[in-house]
């Protein structure tokens, strides 16, 4: 009939939409538990970051670790704060894709890239890799395959997801370009 063909449309459709909102949740809830873990890696086990990017950018080698943790509690928060949209309101998964993007884009730029070119482990990489990565690309295919960002704002979030390590980097250069 067709009055339980439209009940049982309705019902697929939640259905489904409640596993799609149920893998954005596990995400949103994953995001900032993997960035404490991956300051973990950083800090404390094995630690070492602080001098580890000193070596990798010696221009900066008197920045002090304090400065290293006040960067690192703010990016936390930001990602927290786009994570609570994600679970306790509706259709906000933007700013959790953007900041699962920038966590990836620090894991591309600053990790994988810095023990690439330095040829020394980078605190933060095994993470960066493992958690990061997964997460964003995660957060990128569930928007998309379930309309919940269209593909123009994806490809613009891809497109500023790099934007803050771009900077560090141009400013970096600029640095060392004036000390030289």
């Amino acid at each position: 009939s067709i009055q339980f063909r439209n009940l049982l449309c309705i019902y697929t459709r939640y259905f489904t939409l409640s596993k799609i909102m149920e893998a954005m949740k596990i995400v949103a809830i994953l995001a900032p538990l993997s960035y404490l873990i991956h300051c973990i890696e950083e800090f404390a086990f094995p630690g070492g970051f602080v001098s580890w990017y000193h070596h990798f950018r010696p221009a900066l080698s008197k920045q002090t670790p304090k400065y290293y943790w006040i960067v690192n509690i703010i990016a936390f928060i930001l990602v927290t704060i786009t994570s609570y949209f994600v679970l306790f309101t509706e259709g906000n998964n933007s700013g959790l894709v953007i900041s699962t993007s920038f966590l990836a884009c620090n894991a591309i730029f600053t990790h994988i890239f810095g023990s690439i070119r330095t040829h020394v482990y980078s605190p933060g990489i095994v993470t960066g890799t493992i958690l990061y990565l997964p997460i964003c690309f995660t957060c990128y295919i569930v928007t998309y395959t379930s309309h919940l960002i269209g593909l123009n704002n994806l490809c613009i979030y891809f497109i500023i997801a790099p934007l803050y390590e771009f900077w560090n980097w141009y400013k970096y250069k600029r640095l060392t370009n004036i000390k030289n």
